[in-house]
């Protein structure tokens, strides 16, 4: 406001004057000339009006940008708790990186036994193929069995049809050696059994890296939607 008075006073002061004077009489202030006064003060207002809906306008739109934002940050909090197809992992299964997964350390199965217990939840034995994926499935078995009970645990995959070519339950091959098979006496690396040992597990005593079992043993499923 006090700009406005000063632009106003100095609009006025620039002002042509058009009242006489008489001849030698000094002015004390130059007179004001109306007309000239009042185009200032209109252009000022004008100035003004046009610099507040522009401001009205930035915020309207830093508005929209805030919302857009919130919006895309909710929707990327909600798919952590969604698989990639758009299905949400509904209890008793938990998400695990990308996958859903259950593990039932109070059931003892044998594999086939194993695969039939996770059918009835929709499911089959947990499968990966990448060492990211690996190491979060250890993650959720540690949490898991957080009192460390000497459980084995099958996981998907078995040579059965083809001795020494592994498959997960999906028909993928599996990957073979470091970080996902352990060894067996400190150096024989795993799978290493023939034909006596068909089925995959999670072999506790090996910090649950993969190792070869019959299959008729029992352990605990790991079932994976």
């Amino acid at each position: 406001m006090t700009k406005l008075m000063l632009m106003a006073f100095l609009s006025v002061m620039i002002c042509p004057y058009s009242e006489s004077r008489d001849e030698g009489e000094e002015p004390v202030l130059p007179p004001l000339h109306l007309n000239c006064t009042q185009a200032y003060l209109g252009r000022m207002f004008s100035t003004e009006e046009a610099t507040t809906q522009l401001l009205k306008e930035a915020v309207e739109t830093l508005v929209q940008v805030r919302d857009t934002l919130n919006e895309v940050n909710t929707k990327i909090r909600g798919s952590t708790d969604m698989k990639p197809d758009g299905a949400a992992c509904q209890p008793p299964f938990t998400q695990v990186g990308e996958l859903c997964l259950l593990l039932a350390l109070q059931e003892q199965h044998t594999w086939v036994a194993a695969r039939q217990f996770c059918a009835g939840y929709g499911a089959d034995l947990a499968h990966f193929s990448d060492a990211n994926t690996f190491a979060a499935v250890l993650g959720y078995v540690n949490t898991i069995n957080f009192q460390r009970k000497n459980i084995n645990i099958w996981i998907g995959g078995t040579d059965e049809a083809v001795e020494d070519t592994w498959l997960w339950v999906t028909g993928e091959l599996m990957p073979r050696g470091p970080p996902f098979w352990g060894t067996a006496d400190g150096y024989a690396l795993q799978p290493n059994a023939g034909t006596s040992q068909n089925c995959a597990v999670l072999w506790k005593a090996d910090y649950y890296y993969m190792h070869d079992l019959p299959c008729t043993h029992k352990c605990a499923p790991l079932c994976q939607k």
